[in-house]
């Protein structure tokens, strides 16, 4: 399209205006340019213009939004870390109140009966005692 826009004023510039009369002494441009090829020709400089502006708009609107997305991703990451220590501090917390998972374990039954049953009620105590603190 630039190459169209400069042949055309070009060929404006080469046309002589209807009357003006030119002295032919070799190969000099004309002096003047028809009016109405002048009016087209700034017409479409103010579309160029035009055009260069909303480009610039939607550049400025492109970069808006790209720092926009990247504050939303920075913001995400920021949450997800967040996330992730909770779930480790709530992990933690789970096995320092049910100790390294001995109150599921069972107990070998001995070979005293006395104190197989004493074994399981000390487990029966340790698991009212955990679910009470977990309400």
């Amino acid at each position: 399209m630039p190459d169209d826009f400069e042949t055309q004023i070009k060929r404006a510039i080469q046309k002589p205006a209807i009357g003006v009369h030119t002295k032919k002494k070799g190969s000099s441009p004309p002096v003047f340019v028809k009016l109405e090829r002048y009016k087209e020709i700034l017409q479409d400089i103010q579309k160029l213009k035009s055009y260069t502006l909303g480009l610039r708009d939607a550049l400025d609107a492109m970069a808006d939004i790209e720092k926009e997305f990247k504050t939303a991703m920075n913001l995400s990451d920021k949450v997800l870390d967040k996330v992730n220590i909770l779930i480790s501090s709530l992990d933690m917390k789970m096995l320092q109140k049910s100790g390294p998972l001995t109150a599921l374990t069972p107990i070998k039954p001995p070979t005293d009966i006395e104190n197989y049953v004493k074994g399981i009620y000390e487990q029966i105590e340790r698991l009212k005692t955990e679910l009470q603190s977990l309400e």
